[in-house]
C-alpha cells in the first residue's frame, strides 16, 4: 500500500502514454511511486498494448491506489496524451513517457520552484539520455547548461540550433493546459516541441529553470527519437518556420550526415534529399538551400553538425 500523503500539499498528475512498453513501464512507474512527493496521481493512457503491460498495470494498480490506467485505441503518442491530461486532478501536471524514468526528489524539486515562484507557468530541468539497459549515455543539451555560472532561460530563438528542453523533465500548472489547448495530433513525432514553442510564445518571462537532472529519457531502437529521425527534423523545420517565421537548414543537414557517418550510400540519400526539396524549401532561406545542394561534398558531410 502506498504512504498516506500530505493532503495540504497540492496534488501532482502525471500523465504517461502507453504502447507495448512492459519491459520498461514498471521501473517508469516506481521512478513516480517513490518520489518522496507523494501526494501525486499517475494517469496511463494505455493503447491497447498486447505485450504483457496491462497485466503490469493491474498489479501495480492493486496495490497503489494513486495509479489509475485506461486502455483504448489511440491515434498515436499525442492522442493518448490528450486523453490523459483530460483526466488529470492536479495543481501541477507532469508528463512522462512509459519507458522514461524521474530521478529521485524530481517531483518535490519543480513543486517547490513552481511555488517559490508563483509567475511560472512551465519548469523544466536536465535530462540525461540512458540506453535500453538503464546505463547513462550522455546529458541532453539541455540550456542553460548545468555548469552555466548564472543560469538563465534562453529567449526562443535558441530553439533555433535545436529543442533544448528533454520532455520528460518538464511540469507546469495545469491551468496551461485550458490557455494552450491540447497537443496537436497532426504531428507524428514533435507534438512536444510544439508544446514547448507555443508556452514560450504565450507566456513570456513566466518560464523556469530547475537546476538539476530531473529525469532520464531512454533511448532504444522503437524510440520516436531514433525511429523517426527525417520526421522529427521535418516537423521541426516546419514549427520553427510556423512559430518564428525561419527554419535553418542544419535541421537537414544534421540527419543527411548522421546518415552518411551510419554507412547509407550516398547516391540513396541524393535521391531522398531530391525528393524532400519540394517540400523543405518552403521553410528555408535562399543561402540554406545553396548548403543543401552543396551537402555531398566530402569535406562538407563532415563537419561537426549542431545540435538538433
Amino acid at each position: 500500500m502506498s504512504s498516506i500523503p500530505n493532503r495540504s500539499q497540492p496534488l501532482v498528475s502525471i500523465v504517461m502514454p502507453s504502447f507495448n512498453q512492459a519491459p520498461f513501464i514498471e521501473r517508469a512507474l516506481d521512478s513516480v511511486l517513490q518520489q518522496s512527493w507523494q501526494h501525486l496521481e499517475v494517469i496511463v493512457q494505455d493503447g491497447g498494448s498486447s505485450d504483457g503491460t496491462q497485466a503490469v498495470l493491474f498489479r501495480i494498480a492493486e496495490r497503489d491506489s494513486r495509479l489509475r490506467w485506461f486502455s483504448e485505441t489511440d491515434s498515436g503518442p499525442a492522442d493518448a496524451i490528450n486523453k490523459a491530461l483530460k483526466r488529470v486532478r492536479g495543481t501541477y501536471v507532469g508528463w512522462l513517457n512509459s519507458d522514461d524514468c524521474y530521478t529521485p526528489g524530481a517531483v518535490e524539486r519543480a513543486v517547490n520552484q513552481l511555488q517559490n515562484h508563483p509567475e511560472w507557468m512551465l519548469c523544466y530541468g536536465q535530462g540525461q539520455h540512458i540506453d535500453g539497459s538503464g546505463e547513462p549515455i550522455a546529458l541532453y543539451p539541455t540550456l542553460p547548461a548545468m555548469d552555466a555560472p548564472r543560469p538563465v532561460v534562453p529567449p526562443p530563438s535558441a530553439f533555433q540550433q535545436g529543442c533544448f528542453i528533454c520532455q520528460p523533465t518538464v511540469f507546469f500548472k495545469t491551468v496551461m493546459l485550458r490557455l494552450l489547448g491540447p497537443l496537436d495530433t497532426n504531428l507524428k513525432a514533435s507534438f512536444d516541441f510544439d508544446y514547448w514553442l507555443r508556452a514560450f510564445n504565450s507566456f513570456a518571462g513566466r518560464i523556469g529553470y530547475v537546476p538539476a537532472i530531473q529525469a532520464c529519457s531512454r533511448l532504444h531502437e522503437n524510440t520516436i527519437t531514433h525511429s523517426q529521425r527525417l520526421t522529427v527534423a521535418l516537423e521541426g523545420m516546419k514549427l520553427l518556420a510556423k512559430h518564428q517565421g525561419i527554419a535553418p537548414a542544419h535541421w537537414l543537414i544534421s540527419y543527411f550526415r548522421e546518415q552518411r557517418q551510419a554507412g547509407v550510400d550516398s547516391t540513396v540519400l541524393k535521391q531522398e534529399l531530391d525528393e524532400l526539396l519540394p517540400t523543405a524549401n518552403r521553410w528555408l532561406q535562399p543561402h540554406d538551400m545553396k548548403l543543401l545542394h552543396r551537402l555531398f561534398d566530402e569535406s562538407s558531410m563532415h563537419k561537426p553538425s549542431k545540435r538538433q
